[in-house]
């Protein structure tokens, strides 16, 4: 696309445009804008050109629509920059920015912002940010395992689906972003843990074994407790892939078509913490 003479005419007109919230761009053209750069895609592309980023604000909800939330995190970061020290884990950091990064943009994921170890990525699709996570999971899980002691990161993430209020420049707010990241805290790495409403949004997408119920967890600052899952990502992506090989059977993936739910799986310790979120 970068040697079409109609593009690079379109790209001369446009890179320097603001935004529309700084006045400088149409409201028309303000959904398929940017909100990192400013700048508007050609119609077809789903990439910015400027700054490569997936251009999914268009599917970013204005105050009180749907959006599920993700929240991913590196667990113990602090100790591991102590006895890594801090060159080696800058390295670390970027290597695993760019697979959440590569990820996200496969999945139609938006990049809201990094939270120092983590990120907060919201998506117009609840399957579409389950995928996500869990092929980042697998990612960093493959390259924790080939290099050891020299890469020792595990991701932890939480996953809610609710309603959210955008904010000029891309960021969002509220208390499905706060509640996706209380989800999160009751994970440890290597765990992608949605809420009751996620997984009800997925429930026909989803078959029933790759779920185990974690009842219901107490959250700070609520007054109910608030049923949780965990997705067993590994199960499901090998799912997935002989599900997608050449000449394989296709198997059912819903529940309807599964039929009636398995009983809930028992809950392993080490990968789940309960009590309060620190």
């Amino acid at each position: 696309m970068a040697d079409d003479p109609q593009y690079e005419r379109w790209r001369r007109s446009n890179v320097d445009a603001p935004p529309s919230w700084l006045g400088g761009r149409p409201e028309e053209e303000e959904a398929r804008a940017c909100a990192f750069c400013g700048e508007v895609p050609p119609p077809a592309s789903s990439f910015c050109p400027n700054c490569g980023r997936a251009v999914t604000a268009a599917l970013l909800p204005q105050q009180g629509k749907s959006a599920t939330v993700l929240f991913t995190d590196i667990e113990d970061s602090t100790n591991l920059t102590e006895r890594l020290g801090d060159l080696q884990w800058e390295t670390i950091i970027d290597e695993h920015n760019e697979i959440v990064r590569g990820e996200l943009h496969q999945h139609a994921g938006f990049e809201v912002k990094l939270t120092g170890d983590g990120f907060l990525i919201v998506f117009a699709d609840g399957m579409q940010a389950l995928r996500c996570a869990a092929h980042v999971q697998q990612k960093v899980t493959e390259i924790a395992d080939q290099r050891g002691a020299s890469w020792p990161v595990r991701v932890r993430m939480g996953v809610h689906r609710g309603d959210v209020i955008l904010r000029p420049g891309g960021d969002i707010l509220g208390r499905t972003v706060n509640m996706a990241a209380r989800i999160m805290a009751k994970g440890r790495g290597g765990s992608i843990v949605v809420s009751q409403a996620l997984r009800e949004e997925v429930g026909r997408q989803i078959r029933p074994e790759f779920w185990v119920d974690m009842g219901s967890r107490r959250i700070r600052g609520l007054d109910r407790r608030e049923r949780m899952s965990m997705f067993r990502w590994p199960e499901y992506l090998d799912w997935e892939a002989g599900r997608n090989s050449p000449g394989a059977e296709q198997v059912p993936a819903s529940v309807e078509e599964v039929g009636a739910p398995l009983d809930p799986l028992p809950i392993p310790l080490s990968p789940l913490q309960g009590g309060d979120v620190p």
